[in-house]
C-alpha cells in the first residue's frame, strides 16, 4: 500500500519530466569551400521501433516539426520514400522559406540516407544512425549542404545549428510522445 501512495504522490513530477522530451542535443556545424557540414548527437527515451515511426512518418510531420508547413510521400516502396516538404525556417528577426524534395532509403540496421532530388538547397545529404541503448535511441546526424543562396558563414552557422537542434528536439519530443505507457504493477 505504502508503495502505491509513493507511486500516486510521485506519478505527476515524473510524467511531467518524461513528458518534456530530450535535453539536449550536441549540435556542430562548419563552413568548408561553399560547404555546410552538420552533425547533430541527441538520444532520446524512446526504443528503436517508435523513433523509427516517427522518422518515417513523412505523411504527418507538418503537425510535429514546428518549421514544416506540409510534408507528403511521393512513393513508397520497401525501403525507399520518395517525399517532398515545404516550410519556413524562422531565426531572430529572419525568415527563409524552403521546399525540398528526397530520396530517403532506411536501412534495417537503423540507418537513414537521405539525397536531395529538387528544391531550395542545391546540393543536400544526410545520413542517421540510430543505436538503440537502455537510455532509449541514440541519433547520430550528419548532414551535407550547399545553399541556393548566399549567407554570410557567422550567421548561416548559427542559423544552421538553430535549424537542426529545433528540428530533431521537435522529433524527439515526438518519438518519446509515442513510447508505449509503462506498465503498473
Amino acid at each position: 500500500m505504502r508503495q502505491l501512495i509513493i507511486a500516486i504522490c510521485f506519478f505527476p513530477l515524473f510524467a511531467a519530466a518524461q513528458a518534456s522530451g530530450p535535453k539536449t542535443a550536441e549540435v556542430v556545424v562548419d563552413y568548408r569551400d561553399g560547404v555546410y557540414y552538420g552533425s547533430l548527437n541527441l538520444t532520446v527515451a524512446a526504443a528503436l521501433p517508435q523513433v523509427l515511426e516517427v522518422l518515417t512518418d513523412f505523411d504527418h510531420m507538418a503537425d510535429f516539426v514546428p518549421n514544416l508547413k506540409s510534408s507528403k510521400v511521393l512513393s513508397h516502396t520497401g525501403n525507399l520514400y520518395r517525399i517532398v516538404q515545404q516550410g519556413q525556417a524562422d531565426f531572430g528577426p529572419f525568415s527563409f522559406a524552403f521546399d525540398s524534395e528526397r530520396q530517403i532509403e532506411v536501412f534495417p540496421e537503423g540507418r537513414l540516407v537521405s539525397q536531395r532530388l529538387a528544391g531550395s538547397p542545391k546540393f543536400l545529404r544526410s545520413e542517421l544512425r540510430l543505436t538503440p541503448g537502455n537510455a532509449g535511441t541514440r541519433l547520430d546526424y550528419r548532414v551535407e549542404m550547399v545553399p541556393d543562396r548566399w549567407l554570410p558563414s557567422a550567421f548561416a552557422l548559427a542559423f544552421v545549428r538553430h535549424e537542426l537542434a529545433e528540428q530533431f528536439m521537435a522529433l524527439g519530443r515526438e518519438m518519446e510522445r509515442r513510447r508505449p505507457a509503462p506498465v503498473v504493477r
